[in-house]
């Protein structure tokens, strides 16, 4: 089975309306339909908690939404990884390539270390970061297969 390092900013795009939404929908549709494993540093988990609480926060859903969306974004079905050998090589990467937290570096040394694409839904950081990530994948940038029926 293959695997893949998914970042929050595409779950959470799946769930909230946002510009790559599309996207987002599409991608892990088409990932779990050919039973794609998806991984993720347990970072993971936080983000997208901490996206729906200020969602509610801010005034831009209701409690209850907030807590489904919260709900919905806990049951993707992600492997979860922390590790101190894990967090060392996220500083290490965030270092040589002068980043100014070691956060998204988590993501790129789990897919370093399973050796497998990455798919991002930060633009910056794609930009920033993919001449030396060959595996790192753009959420904006995927587009829906065309099947033979079109």
């Amino acid at each position: 089975m293959s695997k893949i390092i998914v970042d929050s900013g595409v779950l959470i795009a799946s769930v909230f309306l946002e510009t790559l939404t599309p996207q987002a929908k599409g991608l892990l549709h088409q990932l779990q339909a050919a039973t794609v494993e998806f991984h993720a540093p347990m970072l993971l988990r936080y983000e997208v908690v901490a996206v729906a609480r200020k969602a509610v926060y801010q005034g831009r859903i209701t409690t209850d939404i907030g807590r489904g969306a919260r709900d919905q974004l806990l049951t993707y079905p992600v492997s979860l990884h922390i590790d101190d050998v894990l967090l060392k090589r996220a500083y290490e990467l965030a270092e040589l390539h002068n980043r100014p937290t070691a956060y998204d570096s988590q993501y790129l040394a789990l897919a370093e270390r399973l050796k497998c694409d990455f798919w991002t839904a930060d633009e910056r950081l794609f930009n920033a970061l993919n001449g030396a990530f060959s595996t790192m994948r753009y959420l904006g940038n995927w587009v829906a297969p065309h099947s033979d029926q079109d």
